[in-house]
């Protein structure tokens, strides 16, 4: 509950200062993201056992940036907090989602916070551990051969995460390991 957001390897999506919060595509990589991320929840009477999750890690591919740029603000809540009436309105987001991440017998909501960025450096997931459920965005110029082994061993490391995480290859053609959406 005390980790932060991995700012060391993500960068957050900034908002945009116009055009469409959500289309068809957008939706569809929601769904993509959201299926099998959860439960993630372990009994009550046992804090300690690892969370179900039915498909810990998986990549995706979009043809459009701004569609992966988009699911980012949707599930990390920045358009909700942009949108909050005030300072006490966006307190009680971040409330929310601390409660929602401290709650280990509560299922994965579709309305809980990810955490969501770009990872400028797809080597530089080495080593990740999500703190909550993650979308990853990596442009598809960035991703070589040493970016596909990191994600490979992120792929064999999941079962042992406490959350789902997704990552998305935005742009050029589709990876063979990703599945299009």
């Amino acid at each position: 509950m005390l980790s932060r957001f991995d700012s060391a390897r993500l960068a957050p999506v900034p908002l945009p200062d116009g055009g469409p919060r959500h289309c068809e595509a957008t939706a569809r990589l929601l769904a993509a993201c959201r299926l099998g991320a959860g439960p993630a929840s372990r009994p009550l009477w046992m804090p300690w056992a690892p969370p179900r999750i039915e498909w810990p890690f998986g990549v995706l591919h979009v043809a459009d940036a701004a569609v992966a740029r988009r699911a980012c603000l949707l599930l990390d809540g920045s358009w909700a907090m942009a949108d909050a009436a005030g300072a006490a309105a966006r307190l009680a987001l971040r409330g929310r989602a601390l409660l929602a991440d401290a709650a280990w017998w509560r299922a994965l909501q579709p309305t809980d916070a990810w955490d969501a960025g770009i990872a400028p450096r797809p080597t530089a997931l080495q080593g990740f551990v999500p703190r909550r459920a993650t979308l990853i965005v990596i442009d598809a110029a960035t991703l070589d051969m040493a970016g596909a082994r990191v994600i490979g061993q992120l792929e064999q490391q999941a079962p042992n995460w406490p959350r789902a995480v997704r990552v998305v290859v935005a742009g050029g053609e589709t990876p063979l390991f990703a599945r299009p959406v």
